[in-house]
């Protein structure tokens, strides 16, 4: 009995740790919350959000709580981060500032108030929503207490009349986690989130694992879709599996001039006496002002780009985005996957899985497991995706994590070139010098040798960031024989290779040198 009271009093001291990490709130009193409601039915989305950033900042520095909005605010605004309507399929300035502001003002609540204690959380699910009525009876009245009671924080539909707190929504549109294109906030969200639950041992209660749950009640290959999502590459088998989450996202902005054309043909009549005010405030209308801007993406995890449903395009403007949608070259290398912000956000994923099975297996598998399903899928990449993963500028996984990665990942590589199998978690510089540093793949290619390459020095890497190498001939002894059978098992391959292959050997090829030079400096600095 003594021991489970002294273990919850250590949960207690820990969340109160973390509490005091984050401002105290409390709802929003119902004048601001009336006018912010009114600007974003009025379509006035970046004064709605400004209202909501002062009341979040104000008192900073003083005891005093923040104010914070109904969780629909925060599903509401983070739809405008990343619909069509407001990003890639519009050329209005003030549009795209809106979704800017969203992201900002959403990036300050997870910062200031936490994703626990603000009901980010709880905003941030797939539900299934219904148009809103032109009620306001339900709206939050001005409350006392400091503390923000879940009930008060709960859905309400009527409060914001907005196809995009509704059937537009991102949490309505999309199927569930993994069928969208994610936002950097939603990484930061999901991670501080886990860490406050790790902290006080309660990982199956945690955003991430509420994401997981259907997923761990299935089998390997329902797992196997985990990694399918990370690596989504905009292909059609890709696409056929995490499909658009509005119709056409991935169209550009409408042409200007058949734009004004079809504004001046669709004008309506404005006749305020009959209550008929045109195009007023009609979030459906054209893709509005011509005006031109830089589109800042806001997500790239998933799939490289996005995609729009919430208007349909007349005939005019499909033959004006004709250009867009003729397919090109199809991309190679680290533009495959959408360029390195793509990659870095994937890898953060690859990380969260990583950090979730290691504090709790039970809530999806074992990080051996993980890691076996990890090699799977990375193993195949092209040698310039398969390089980032394995050995990136910094690395995104613990020493630990990273060292488990690369000797599973090894297994399968050199397979029959004579290596010794080593089973242990720990990776020392003997072991690394007999079981890894000397040998190259067992099967033939460059590509496959190159890959070996890369994943010796990025254990070369971890034992040095690490303080565990010492400068002494056997290091270099292995490292140089490795480089040279490597060398050799290319140069005597005896297949003759033409277009693609050949490019690609003649790729591997330069990968393998530059990081053979890359190793040789390494051990240059230690002696």
């Amino acid at each position: 009995m003594s021991e489970w009271i002294n273990d919850q009093a250590c949960k207690e001291r820990t969340m109160a740790t973390c509490t005091q990490r984050y401002r105290s709130v409390q709802p929003l009193p119902s004048l601001p919350l009336d006018q912010c409601t009114t600007c974003i039915d009025e379509g006035m989305h970046t004064v709605a959000i400004l209202m909501l950033s002062t009341n979040l900042t104000a008192g900073m520095g003083t005891p005093r709580a923040t104010y914070i909005p109904p969780l629909q605010f925060f599903a509401f605004l983070a739809t405008l981060t990343v619909h069509p309507h407001f990003t890639t399929r519009t050329r209005d300035v003030e549009k795209q500032t809106a979704a800017d502001d969203a992201l900002r003002y959403l990036q300050q609540v997870a910062k200031l108030v936490g994703p626990r204690n603000s009901g980010l959380v709880r905003a941030f699910r797939f539900v299934e929503v219904t148009k809103p009525t032109a009620s306001r009876n339900r709206r939050a009245v001005m409350r006392n207490t400091t503390d923000l009671a879940e009930e008060e924080l709960e859905y309400d539909a009527d409060s914001i009349r907005s196809r995009f707190a509704t059937e537009e929504s991102l949490w309505s549109k999309a199927d569930d986690f993994w069928s969208v294109v994610w936002l950097e906030l939603m990484l930061d969200v999901l991670g501080a989130d886990l860490e406050s639950h790790a902290e006080d041992g309660t990982i199956p209660a945690s955003m991430f694992a509420q994401y997981l749950a259907s997923v761990g009640e299935r089998g390997r290959n329902t797992k196997r879709r985990l990694m399918r999502a990370i690596l989504a590459d905009g292909t059609q088998s890709s696409l056929a599996e995490f499909h658009e989450v509005w119709r056409d996202e991935t169209k550009g902005p409408r042409n200007p001039k058949n734009q004004n054309v079809n504004c001046q043909h669709k004008r309506q009549k404005l006749d305020l006496d009959n209550g008929d005010f045109g195009d007023y405030g009609d979030e459906s209308s054209a893709e509005d002002s011509p005006a031109t801007s830089n589109h800042r993406s806001r997500s790239s995890t998933a799939k490289p780009s996005r995609r729009d449903s919430g208007t349909t395009s007349a005939d005019s403007d499909d033959k004006s985005n004709a250009a867009h949608d003729k397919p090109n070259e199809p991309l190679t290398g680290v533009a495959a996957l959408g360029g390195t912000p793509s990659l870095h956000l994937r890898t953060r994923i690859l990380a969260l899985l990583v950090r979730l099975c290691a504090l709790s297996p039970a809530t999806l598998l074992d990080t051996e497991d993980l890691f076996d399903i990890f090699t799977e899928f990375l193993r195949p990449l092209p040698l310039a995706i398969f390089q980032q993963f394995v050995c990136p500028p910094q690395s995104y996984l613990d020493p630990d994590a990273l060292s488990s990665m690369l000797q599973m990942l090894f297994r399968p590589l050199l397979a029959g070139s004579g290596a010794p199998v080593y089973d242990e978690n720990v990776v020392t510089q003997e072991v690394f010098e007999e079981c890894f540093a000397p040998f190259a793949a067992g099967g033939g290619g460059g590509v496959d040798n190159a890959k070996v390459s890369v994943m010796v020095e990025s254990l070369l890497r971890l034992l040095w960031r690490n303080g565990g190498l010492v400068g002494r001939r056997s290091l270099r002894e292995a490292v140089e024989r490795g480089i040279q059978v490597r060398r050799e098992k290319v140069a005597w391959d005896g297949r003759r290779r033409i277009g693609f292959k050949a490019l690609e050997e003649e790729e591997a090829g330069m990968v393998m040198e530059a990081s053979a030079q890359r190793m040789m400096s390494v051990l240059d600095l230690l002696t």
